[in-house]
């Protein structure tokens, strides 16, 4: 089961008190400048377990919307 069909199926729990109008899924990819040198490390695996938790969040690059998303 996905994490975003039991968010969808509770969405009026989560927001208690408001009328829900919709639920979509959404996606946006970021620039994460990651530093990583391709031919100084034996393991890519473990170079990225350090960078990633030292990384910012970059701009955003692009943003995905579900098919069924209303325009508005």
């Amino acid at each position: 089961m996905f994490l975003s069909s039991i968010l969808h199926a509770h969405v009026c729990e989560l927001f208690n008190g408001m009328t829900v109008r919709g639920c979509y899924q959404f996606r946006v990819t970021r620039n994460s400048e990651l530093f990583v040198d391709e031919e100084e490390i034996k393991n890519l695996r473990e170079a990225l377990q350090g960078e990633l938790p030292q990384r910012h969040f970059g701009d955003a690059l692009r943003l995905e919307v579900a098919d069924n998303c209303r325009p508005r």
